[in-house]
């Protein structure tokens, strides 16, 4: 069994630094990164990343705040992440055929990046999970054994990362890696959700049996195999 810790904060003097929020801004710099180096090599206009990633640090962060109830912070970053680049595009009147690469790009990296922020969680240990018997359970201060809710995000989403490397060569339409993604991520939260624990002060809200970021799951994944499934299996014109 895994003793509960948490390592929540470093104070330096009258400084305060928060350990979830440093690997917040990491995860952040990483995909900026590493967006900025694959446009230049794809020849996308670096000024429209820089300024891209201002908008979407904005409305990521106000989308995760204005969400941050019931366990939305990390799709109600990401809807606000995807309503900043729209509104982005619209407003520069940028080609929106950019858009898609950039999502993309975006996209690849986006479950490394989820994995970083999720150590943050680890250390703070701000997921409950329910009680469990397994050998790596985490013993909680109450001395109940949980399941480490933290540890299978990040696991779930190196996984994720592998699978769209793989599929990476083989989706050559702009937008279905991103698709993907946002399928893959949400197939992940639904099931993975079942491991939180449930009735107690720490717990997400559930109804009917499932948590709220379980049902915006089911939301994502029907869209995606509705509209998604039309794009992904219809072919151009090019290609009959």
């Amino acid at each position: 069994m895994i003793p509960y810790f948490c390592f929540d904060k470093i104070t330096i003097g009258p400084i305060t630094i928060y350990t979830w929020g440093i690997f917040i801004a990491l995860a952040f710099l990483f995909s900026y990164l590493f967006v900025l180096r694959q446009a230049k090599k794809e020849k996308i206009d670096t000024k429209i990343i820089h300024y891209l990633f201002i908008w979407v640090l904005l409305g990521g962060m106000i989308g995760g705040k204005l969400l941050g109830q019931g366990g939305l912070t990390l799709f109600g970053g990401v809807f606000g992440v995807l309503i900043a680049a729209i509104l982005y595009f619209k407003l520069t009147k940028t080609d929106f055929k950019l858009f898609w690469r950039i999502a993309d790009l975006t996209a690849l990296i986006a479950p490394i990046s989820i994995a970083i922020g999720r150590v943050g969680c680890s250390l703070i240990n701000d997921h409950q999970g329910a009680e469990t018997s397994l050998p790596w359970g985490i013993i909680w201060p109450d001395g109940v054994i949980r399941h480490p809710v933290a540890e299978y995000l990040i696991i779930s989403a190196l996984i994720i990362f592998l699978i769209l490397r793989f599929l990476k060569p083989k989706l050559k339409k702009p937008g279905q890696l991103f698709f993907s993604f946002l399928f893959l991520y949400s197939f992940s939260r639904f099931f993975l959700d079942f491991t939180r624990s449930t009735g107690t002060p720490l717990s997400d809200p559930h109804y009917f049996g499932l948590s709220i970021t379980q049902w915006l799951s089911l939301v994502v994944i029907f869209a995606i195999m509705i509209t998604g499934g039309q794009y992904f299996f219809k072919k151009s014109k090019v290609e009959k």
